[in-house]
């Protein structure tokens, strides 16, 4: 047995991590022989040609680049010489690394002959596609697409692209999600922004080599779309919001961008003059060089500065939404929002303007409504998704922040607006740009990334030089501090779900006194807390429209939950709150009942008495036989909390976690039933089964149980089995925690299995069977029916009754889990708030439609 509480000893990472990254890298590059002599031929080719520095020379360009005229001549070879070459030192150094990591990865899945055969295929479909689109596009009429029927393909992009995608389905579910997302999302994103032929033919390689994935799982079974954990969901959707954040920089870089989402490079990066400061300062007739007077601006480093701020504060959001911040998707739906209109006001500005020569090659306005609808398109789906997944952003600010935020940006944006407009109405603004609305054009074009300082030289000639001043450099100071305080705000620790930190903390305070096995859940979000006047007891509830629903008992000392319990309902009838004390013992029952509550039982709670099990006998055969069978495969327990585990086995952990919620059909449940996010806590011990070569079987995490300030119990929460997990791995990881924790308490608790009854012939701890004892009133047999539905609906998908049978095999002692409420007409609001915490993750249509089929 081993446990990470000696993580410092170098032996422990190991032997659980494997050999040191040096000789796994090396043993990487062996495993991948044709992805090296790949690589090889590719750098050879470059030096012998002196083509690093710009590319391969004209006179190779029939070798070195495939075309339809070089096709048409005979040059078939072309599709496979032109995967040897690049057209710069960046494009030479991104076809490396995508050589080495996605070719290589494709290669160790798959095998060099069938990797080959993909390249050769991949390149040749990439091709034939990019071809046939392009000439489709040239025949009606394109101006983007149809220019690029000469154009000569230079590179191994679309073969690459093909085959990482093709070999993706042997991934695992996690990586294989993040490379499907990262792949497309860069690759989209180079055919908006910059729209060269080879950003074309990436995209065309990747949609190929996703085809031949999707065909391989189609084959194998039926196809899905996998789910993801909320987590993951989130760490996708801040990844597509950063990669689509820095596009705009991309046009700015790139050499003559032609995507259709190029404009925004004028929207975003480059100042536009109103039409009238066009027409007093260019006259009628546009000229070129008045509208590119602004463009040598972009260099000062405070015009920069302000170019920048949408993406620097899309990817501050992104990182705010990777951690479930709320605030950080308000921000970026309104960006991405305020991004669509910027884009069809300027859209609908270039439409008004007879002539602009100087952008000859950016998608024209005249080539048609498939040029014109990304630009407004792109940033309106992207809100779109997100505010599809928006109740996945559970975390909110504080108030308080929220306040100090708004005061502090809205009182140096007043500052910097009256300073200017006095400015402006000291030189003669009023007569000048025309009244009052021509003030509130200036100063709206302070403060979107447009204005630029000491730019159109002819525009703003007549400003004096305070005047000059304010105009240029209010917007960049502005948004800097708006930048900084939402950086602080997003980041620091201002953020929870419904309960400050001190809140959380009083609670666990409490929870060290006292609480039931599932107390430690009340730590979780989105739970809020009630505490007793005297601070001695708390509940911890949800809720969800009219009902409190408590998640298990009071906790606190013994001897202060009944008074507790009390003051939480005269607290709900004050609010006109139904209280509904869900998951509790039969301890409450003597007061409740008293009160005028009736129960029905919701769960079995398994208990092992952990220091007089010794796994003898015929019952524990299936037991000894999982610890004979990891002994052979080499697999042993490791202990230690979610910090204290390297990273590696932290990785491999969120890998088998988001397999596990892949297999699943409807969404990631919470409210007793943990994810990853709740491994976190520095007070939740981990059990992973690790075999010697760093693969983890099966996880297990266990909660901590508290009485009078020592730790009395451990509760199981979390139970995730690999896909490749060897069979019988969970009873190998809870014998190894009888093992374990025999030595700290005295019993641990297999926890309850949600909406299951009680195992045949087992007898429940208390009352008679079924979890209703004798001298109870009838129970509420809708509920009983509408959670026995439940049950069997989701059995499976979760196996709630195959987790009571599983853990019935540890010949456990039975308590029985109660629902306590108080009025039977409140049973369908207390449903309907069951399914909510349960499933945080529906919508409120899929609620009522399944509310609707359980009852009927």
């Amino acid at each position: 047995m081993k446990t990470v509480r000696e993580a410092s000893a170098p032996a422990l990472f190991w032997s659980t991590v494997g050999v040191p990254a040096v000789q796994r890298f090396a043993g990487y590059l062996r495993s991948v022989p044709l992805t090296l002599g790949f690589l090889g031929l590719f750098l050879v080719a470059g030096l012998l040609t002196d083509s690093f520095l710009g590319g391969p020379p004209e006179e190779l360009l029939p070798l070195a680049g495939v075309s339809a005229p070089g096709l048409r001549a005979g040059n078939w070879w072309s599709l496979v010489t032109s995967l040897f070459f690049a057209t710069n030192p960046l494009a030479y150094v991104v076809a490396s690394v995508m050589i080495l990591l996605l070719l290589g990865v494709a290669e160790k899945k798959l095998g060099a002959l069938q990797t080959a055969a993909l390249l050769l295929a991949g390149q040749f479909a990439a091709v034939t596609v990019f071809l046939l689109l392009t000439q489709l596009a040239h025949y009606v009429g394109d101006g983007w697409l149809g220019l690029m029927t000469e154009n000569a393909l230079i590179g191994p992009y679309a073969a690459i692209l093909a085959v990482s995608m093709a070999a993706s389905g042997r991934l695992p579910v996690l990586w294989r999600r993040r490379l499907w997302t990262l792949v497309l999302s860069v690759a989209l994103l180079l055919v908006l922004y910059v729209g060269h032929a080879e950003t074309v033919i990436g995209l065309v390689g990747a949609l190929v080599g996703l085809a031949v994935s999707w065909w391989q799982e189609v084959d194998l079974g039926p196809l899905h779309a996998p789910r993801s954990t909320g987590r993951e969901t989130r760490n996708l959707l801040a990844l597509t919001v950063a990669v689509f954040a820095v596009g705009p920089i991309l046009t700015a870089i790139a050499r003559t961008p032609t995507g259709p989402l190029a404009l925004l490079r004028d929207v975003l990066l480059n100042p536009v003059p109103t039409l009238g400061q066009l027409e007093a300062n260019c006259g009628s007739t546009v000229e070129a060089s008045c509208l590119e007077v602004g463009r040598a601006g972009f260099a000062g480093p405070f015009g920069l500065a302000l170019a920048v701020v949408p993406v620097v504060l899309l990817l501050i959001c992104a990182d705010g939404m990777r951690r479930g911040r709320s605030m950080a998707l308000r921000i970026t739906l309104v960006i991405q929002l305020a991004v669509t209109a910027l884009a069809a006001v300027y859209l609908g500005l270039f439409a008004v303007i007879p002539h602009y020569p100087s952008r000859p090659q950016t998608a024209a306005m005249g080539s048609g409504f498939a040029h014109i609808l990304p630009l407004v398109a792109v940033p309106l789906v992207l809100s779109v998704l997100l505010w599809v997944n928006r109740r996945q952003f559970r975390v909110e600010t504080v108030p308080a922040a929220r306040r100090r935020l708004g005061v502090v940006v809205g009182g140096v944006w007043l500052v910097l607006v009256g300073a200017y407009s006095l400015a402006w109405l000291a030189a003669g603004g009023m007569m000048r740009d025309g009244g009052p609305l021509g003030l509130l054009a200036e100063l709206s074009r302070q403060y979107l990334p447009v204005p630029l300082p000491n730019l159109y030289r002819r525009v703003f000639a007549e400003r004096d030089s305070v005047e000059a001043l304010i105009f240029g450099y209010a917007g960049p100071v502005f948004w800097l501090v708006a930048l900084v305080g939402v950086w602080i705000v997003l980041v620091g620790r201002h953020h929870v779900s419904n309960s400050g930190h001190a809140d959380r903390a009083a609670a666990r305070r409490l929870l060290h006194e006292g609480g039931d096995s599932l107390s430690w859940m009340a730590l979780w979000e989105p739970n809020r807390y009630w505490f007793s006047p005297d601070g001695r007891g708390a509940v911890a509830y949800q809720q969800h429209g009219s009902v409190a629903l408590t998640l298990a008992g009071p906790f606190g000392p013994r001897t202060s939950r009944e008074r507790t319990a009390e003051g939480f309902i005269n607290y709900c009838g004050g609010r006109a709150l139904a209280p509904a004390f869900y998951s509790c013992d039969g301890a409450l029952w003597p007061l409740l009942r008293g009160l005028g509550f009736q129960r029905v039982a919701v769960a079995q709670e398994t208990r092992l008495a952990v220091r007089e099990l010794d796994f003898k006998g015929k019952e524990w055969q299936n037991v000894r036989t999982a610890r004979n069978r990891a002994v052979k495969s080499g697999v042993t327990a490791v202990w230690g909390t979610y910090n204290q585990l390297p990273s590696a086995l932290r990785a491999r952990l969120s890998e088998v976690s988001e397999e596990w919620a892949a297999a699943k059909t409807v969404p990631e449940m919470g409210f007793t039933l943990g994810t990853i996010d709740e491994l976190m806590d520095d007070e939740v011990l981990c059990c992973l089964a690790v075999d010697t070569d760093g693969n983890v079987h099966g996880i297990t995490s266990w909660l901590p149980v508290y009485e009078d300030g020592k730790l009395v119990s451990r509760t199981l929460d979390v139970m995730r089995r690999g896909t490749e997990g060897f069979p019988g791995v969970m009873e190998f990881l809870i014998a190894a925690a009888v093992v374990e924790l025999r030595d700290s308490v005295p019993v641990i608790s297999l926890s309850g299995s949600p909406l299951a009854s009680l195992p045949d012939g087992a007898e429940p701890g208390d009352g008679a069977p079924g979890g209703i004892a004798p001298q109870d009133p009838v129970p509420a047999e809708n509920l009983v029916r509408i959670l026995d539905v439940v049950g069997h609906a989701l059995e499976p998908v979760y196996g709630f009754r195959s987790l009571a049978a599983f853990k019935s095999r540890f010949q456990p002692e039975y308590r029985t889990l109660y629902l306590y409420y108080q009025d039977p007409l409140q049973l369908p609001a207390i449903g309907r708030a069951l399914t909510r915490a349960y499933l945080p993750g529906l919508s409120l249509r899929q609620g009522a439609r399944l509310v609707r089929e359980l009852v009927g």
